[in-house]
């Protein structure tokens, strides 16, 4: 069915249902003035016809209440509408001709007051009728002319000039009155539309927001799924990865000749292209999952400004650019490290752009505030592209994807580094001009101020040799790749693929590590976090532990977290591992006396070698 057709329909119930509502007090009315008619025309009119009037509009009235009662009781449709209009239509209509004639008959010439009541009381009817019948417009003219023109016609047949002015009065009353009820009936109408218009536009507001979630959902969906397989390639994907970045470092460190040196440099360079990777959708997974923590503090910002400047002048002057930083003592309130990196993301994005001159850090305060600065002689930005380069994979000006600038993933975690620490990014550039980065940070309290963290406890030389390590995966790359560089750095190394075995062998040997170092995500459903504890309660030692792990899932990483254990994600650099050990080094905490597993003889151990399990 068309939508006119069935917005018509629609109109005709409406129409309906509003004269139900004004029914009963028409029915109720008219009775009330046919029982007045009856009693005041007892001197006009003969009883028995009285009577026999006043009993036709009483079964009249009843029919009427009782059609009334069955509509409302039941629903009116759009098959049942257009026969109950007709109903009440000739039942209105019955009504009508009753008063039409007992008004003729009760006028008289010789009786001005009987005349002046009759034409009081269909006047009235006429009107009440106009307020509640006139949108149904058949019904409306059904009602009213069978009750004024027998009136005008009566008092047109009078000798006296007089009533024949009344009947033209009254026929004027007729007119005025369909004038009036035109526009009645039009702003009725009108009502009735507007609610369907209202009710079309609510219906096409709840179908775009029905429309919108279902496309949010899939959205979600998608998103849950892409962080899902991200997790799980980038898991196995990181395996060996891992591996080759650890063999990779072993081989630079083993090999002497220059030329097989700059070989291993450039397979080591590949491998590093390609962790960053990595590690900038490991930063994003982790911002996204909720897994870093925030631990504001109040620093000296150029402390953290004189570290920024230490690394990033060097990487300046090898593309011959400057590099300057104006250092100011401000104190802020903020997380260091995670301001760092932030920091960190755009110096390097400057740098990265910049081919001529070079990049100027500054600071103002401004509003309680202090302002770090950014700015670059680079190739700027367009002021079109202003908000798109903060969004993952952006890189303007590299259509062909060149590595060596960067992977697109800087500014992303920029903006939600910022979203995490409160603080405004703001941009300003002109295309060709140059850009300049803007980061509000709020000011600190100088007398509870700290300088920066460290991230790992050094010792002298990161003095890593005869510490004995435990390590354990599932992985045999990833075990043979620590292994050998563990022993490069002087090591004693054992390897397992689970914690049994570990268990198995520290019992046959009768030592404890000094370090354990667990992959998370075991076979069989084990974790790292379950063989350290059962290490520790085996040993009955709190001893130093790290987790490894290649996995970026939200919810594992949550996990992981929980631990407390220090944490590296495959791949993982050289560098990195060896602080972690060197830190434990300088914690570790050795049994006591009475313990039976304690060697007997410390030169039993040999510095560099390894103890394996078994088959894998």
């Amino acid at each position: 069915m068309p939508v006119w057709q069935q917005r018509e329909q629609g109109t005709q119930i409406d129409k309906f249902i509003l004269l139900c509502s004004n029914l009963v007090w028409i029915i109720s009315g008219s009775v009330l003035a046919a029982l007045a008619l009856f009693v005041a025309l007892h001197d006009q009119l003969p009883l028995h016809f009285r009577l026999t009037w006043l009993i036709v509009v009483l079964t009249i009235s009843a029919v009427r209440f009782r059609c009334l009662r069955h509509w409302n009781q039941t629903s009116t449709t759009a098959e049942n509408v257009k026969g109950r209009i007709v109903l009440a239509t000739l039942l209105s209509f019955s009504f009508a001709c009753c008063f039409g004639v007992i008004s003729f008959f009760a006028v008289s010439e010789n009786d001005p007051l009987g005349n002046l009541l009759v034409v009081m009381m269909v006047t009235g009817l006429v009107a009440s009728a106009t307020a509640a019948v006139v949108h149904l417009l058949p019904m409306y003219v059904m009602y009213i002319f069978p009750i004024m023109l027998p009136v005008a016609y009566r008092f047109s047949g009078f000798e006296q000039v007089g009533y024949h002015w009344i009947a033209g009065l009254i026929l004027l009353y007729l007119f005025i009155t369909l004038g009036i009820s035109r526009s009645i009936r039009g702003s009725i109408v009108q009502s009735i539309n507007m609610r369907y218009e209202n009710q079309n536009l609510l219906e096409s507001l709840r179908e775009q927001k029905q429309r919108a979630e279902a496309a949010l959902e899939l959205a979600e969906q998608a998103n849950h799924a892409k962080s899902k397989f991200l997790a799980a390639a980038s898991h196995d994907l990181r395996q060996p990865l891992h591996s080759l970045r650890l063999f990779t470092a072993t081989l630079e460190l083993q090999t002497r000749d220059t030329q097989h040196k700059t070989l291993v440099s450039q397979i080591d360079s590949s491998v590093k292209s390609l962790e960053d990777l990595f590690n900038a959708l490991l930063d994003i997974s982790k911002l996204d999952a909720g897994t870093l923590s925030v631990e504001k503090k109040d620093i000296y910002l150029d402390s953290l400004l004189a570290q920024i400047e230490g690394e990033f002048k060097p990487l300046a002057a090898e593309k011959q650019l400057f590099f300057d930083v104006e250092l100011a003592d401000h104190v802020i309130f903020t997380d260091a490290l995670l301001l760092e990196r932030l920091i960190r993301n755009l110096a390097s994005n400057a740098i990265r752009y910049t081919e001529e001159g070079g990049v100027v850090l500054s600071t103002r305060v401004e509003r309680g505030r202090v302002w770090l600065s950014i700015e670059d002689t680079g190739v700027g930005i367009p002021e079109a592209d202003r908000k798109r380069i903060f969004e993952e994979f952006v890189q303007l000006g590299n259509v062909e994807r060149d590595r060596n600038q960067g992977i697109g993933l800087g500014l992303s975690i920029v903006k939600r580094l910022a979203a995490l620490l409160s603080v405004e990014i703001r941009t300003e550039s002109t295309d060709g001009g140059g850009a300049r980065f803007l980061v509000g940070m709020p000011l600190g309290d100088r007398s509870k101020c700290q300088y920066l963290p460290v991230g790992f406890v050094e010792t002298p030389g990161e003095q890593v040799d005869s510490l004995f390590v435990l390590v354990i995966d599932d992985e045999e790359e990833v075990c043979l790749a620590i292994e050998g560089l563990l022993e490069t750095w002087g090591c004693i190394v054992m390897t397992a693929v689970s914690g049994d075995a570990a268990l198995q062998q520290l019992d046959e040997i009768g030592e404890m590590p000094d370090v354990v170092i667990s992959d998370y995500r075991l076979r069989q459903g084990e974790t790292g976090g379950d063989v350290i504890r059962r290490i520790r309660e085996h040993l009955q030692t709190e001893i130093p532990a790290i987790i490894l792990t290649g996995d970026i899932a939200p919810e594992r990483l949550k996990d992981i977290k929980l631990l407390g254990y220090p944490m590296l994600h495959k791949p993982c650099e050289p560098d990195m591992l060896r602080k972690l050990l060197a830190s434990a080094a300088s914690s570790r905490v050795l049994p006591a006396s009475n313990d039976p597993r304690e060697p007997e003889d410390d030169n039993d151990s040999v510095q560099g070698t390894s103890i394996r399990v078994g088959e894998r």
